[in-house]
C-alpha cells in the first residue's frame, strides 16, 4: 500500500485510542507516527497535554511537523483537534492533502476506556469539557470506537485504498 505520503491525521476527545490505532496506521503505510498532544512534553508533567497549552504554538508546531513529513514519508499523526477553526487551519496552505480520520465514542464509553487505563495522561475529569468543546469533523472517515481495533483499523486502512488506488 506503500506508494503515497500519506498524511493520516487521527482527531477525537482524549482516550479515544488515537494513538494506538495511529501506531498501527504508521507501521503498515510504513511512515513515522506522532501524537501531537505530546510536542510539549515538558508540561505533560504539569497534568496538560498539548491542547493546553499556548494553542497558536501548538498548532503551528504540528502544521510544521505535517508539512516537513508529507515532503518525505508521510506521516500519521494523533491529536486532540477538537474545533473546526483548528483543522481548517492546519489544511491551509499545505501542499498535502490531509486524511482526517474522527474517533467517535460516546462519553459513557470513552470515560470507561480512561478509568480502566491506568497509564492514560489525561485524567477522566477533563473529558466532559473535552466532549463540550468538540466540533464533529463533516470532512473526515469517523470511525465508531466501540468496534475492535482490528476493525477500526481495517476501516481506516480500506478507506485509503479506495481513496488511493
Amino acid at each position: 500500500m506503500k506508494n503515497h505520503n500519506y498524511v493520516v491525521v487521527l482527531v477525537g476527545v482524549c482516550g479515544t485510542g488515537k494513538s494506538a490505532i495511529g501506531q498501527k496506521i504508521a507501521k503498515v503505510l510504513e511512515t513515522p507516527f506522532f501524537d501531537a498532544d505530546k510536542l510539549f512534553a515538558e508540561d505533560l508533567s504539569k497534568g496538560k497535554l498539548g491542547q493546553d497549552m499556548d494553542r497558536n504554538q501548538w498548532l503551528n508546531s504540528i502544521k510544521e511537523l505535517v508539512s516537513t513529513h508529507s515532503k518525505q514519508k508521510g506521516c500519521v499523526v494523533s491529536c486532540s483537534v477538537l474545533k473546526k477553526e483548528d483543522r481548517l487551519y492546519l489544511d491551509a496552505n499545505i501542499d498535502h492533502q490531509l486524511d482526517w480520520i474522527f474517533m467517535k465514542g460516546s462519553y459513557e464509553f470513552v470515560a470507561e476506556r480512561i478509568e480502566k487505563n491506568e497509564d492514560h495522561d489525561r485524567p477522566a475529569s477533563l473529558l466532559k469539557a473535552d466532549f463540550e468543546i468538540l466540533e464533529t469533523p463533516k470532512r473526515a472517515l469517523t470511525v465508531d470506537m466501540t468496534t475492535s481495533e482490528e476493525d477500526i483499523l481495517n476501516t481506516i486502512l480500506k478507506y485509503m485504498v479506495r481513496k488511493y488506488e
